[in-house]
């Protein structure tokens, strides 16, 4: 049999099922911590990504609309007025840019997602725009799941950029420091674990690591972020990740 030659530029999600799969209970106290308006319009391009996003959602009475174009997603957003836009740059009628500043003219307090499905995203422009959490496509997949960080930020009302979105501003000509990028990506993926609320023993699970080897790791992020337990570690590290205003 052939073997298949590796190819960095596609996602192989084959052996990271339990990594891809949010965390809803922990997503879910953030959004009841925060106090935003628990109502949710998703604007999402191409169709079949929006019927795939609304097949996760374990509350449909919070979605007051799903749709995949710019006007259509204005008209729910000035008839429900709610908390959250989740939005994809690309849409099938209009763009993601022009719709938040429409909303925005709307529902002064909207809080927004975006992300970023273009090849060349222009995430300046998100970030002009103040969007609290924006992540691209290419994140999508990776160990340290963007998608919970990005809504985390949108719920707390602060601002979280990807790693592939910062690196895309960066050479766009410009990317706020991040003080995390002194974790190596292992300890990044363990800090991101830890933030979702996992344990030694599951990211022990997920990792596929000894749970001795994961627990020396926590103590080497602890170390680094300088934090003397677990609950200053997430503490801290939700202020470094999340603290960031657009």
């Amino acid at each position: 049999m052939t073997a298949i030659p590796e190819q960095p530029e596609i996602a192989d999600f084959t052996n990271r099922f339990k990594q891809l799969e949010p965390n809803r209970r922990m997503v879910a106290s953030w959004l009841l911590s925060s106090e935003m308006r628990l109502k949710f319009v998703f604007a999402i391009a191409p169709r079949l990504s929006l019927a795939f996003v609304c097949t996760f959602v374990r509350q449909p009475n919070l979605v007051v609309g799903a749709v995949s174009g710019e006007e259509a997603a204005l008209g729910y957003i000035a008839r429900e007025r709610p908390g959250m836009l989740i939005c994809t740059d690309l849409l099938e009628q209009g763009n993601g840019f022009s719709l938040v500043r429409r909303a925005r003219a709307l529902v002064a307090d909207l809080r927004v997602v975006m992300v970023m499905q273009s090849p060349t995203p222009d995430v300046r422009q998100a970030r002009a725009l103040k969007i609290e959490g924006i992540f691209c496509n290419s994140d999508v997949g990776k160990p340290k799941f963007s998608g919970i960080q990005s809504v985390i930020a949108a719920c707390m009302g602060k601002s979280y950029l990807s790693p592939d979105a910062q690196r895309r501003l960066l050479e766009q000509g410009g990317v706020e420091e991040d003080p995390t990028l002194r974790l190596t990506p292992r300890e990044g993926e363990i800090l991101d674990l830890m933030i979702q609320g996992c344990s030694d023993r599951q990211i022990a699970e997920q990792l596929q690591l000894t749970y001795e080897t994961a627990r020396t790791y926590g103590k080497t992020v602890r170390r680094k972020l300088g934090a003397k337990s677990r609950l200053e570690l997430v503490g801290r590290a939700m202020h470094l990740v999340l603290g960031r205003r657009g």
